[in-house]
């Protein structure tokens, strides 16, 4: 959202019942024809299935963020995934930092979309706290915008 980003670690707590955005992931369910329709040999090429279709679907766990031009608007998205959900939003934020895409301009995190380990006892206060994966990626969230700051290339 322009004026308030998330990125998909956002919504862990958010989507758990009783959260404010419970039953989100299933809003948009996932077009199963668009994203395993036809032939695999065709995957990744122009015969892919994929081509002109929306595959939908929310995810809400880490390695989404949103794509920010310099004017702050929208203007696509990043999504990593193959390790833990901790450590696929990392690559999406240095991603979208060496894409000069990270223009945020205002979050839930301090103003940015960077993940929040605010769980305790079951329960995030922030209403936005994803779990922690490991002591060593919460140690590195707060590294991020301190290395990798949105908007620093400008």
């Amino acid at each position: 959202m322009p004026a308030l980003a998330l990125s998909t670690g956002n919504l862990f707590s958010a989507v758990q019942p009783g959260g404010s955005l419970f039953g989100l992931q299933e809003s948009n369910p996932v077009n199963i024809d668009v994203a395993y329709g036809g032939d695999a040999t065709n995957y990744g090429t122009a015969s892919d299935p994929m081509v002109g279709g929306k595959i939908g679907g929310i995810n809400v766990f880490g390695g989404g963020l949103a794509l920010y031009n310099a004017s702050g608007k929208i203007a696509g998205g990043v999504g990593v995934s193959g390790d833990s959900s901790c450590a696929d939003h990392f690559v999406a934020w240095v991603t979208r930092a060496l894409l000069k895409l990270d223009n945020v301009r205002a979050g839930v995190n301090n103003g940015t979309d960077n993940i929040v380990y605010d769980i305790t006892n079951g329960a995030s206060p922030s209403g936005w706290g994803h779990p922690q994966c490991s002591t060593a990626s919460t140690i590195a969230a707060s590294f991020l915008t301190k290395v990798w700051p949105t908007g620093a290339h400008q």
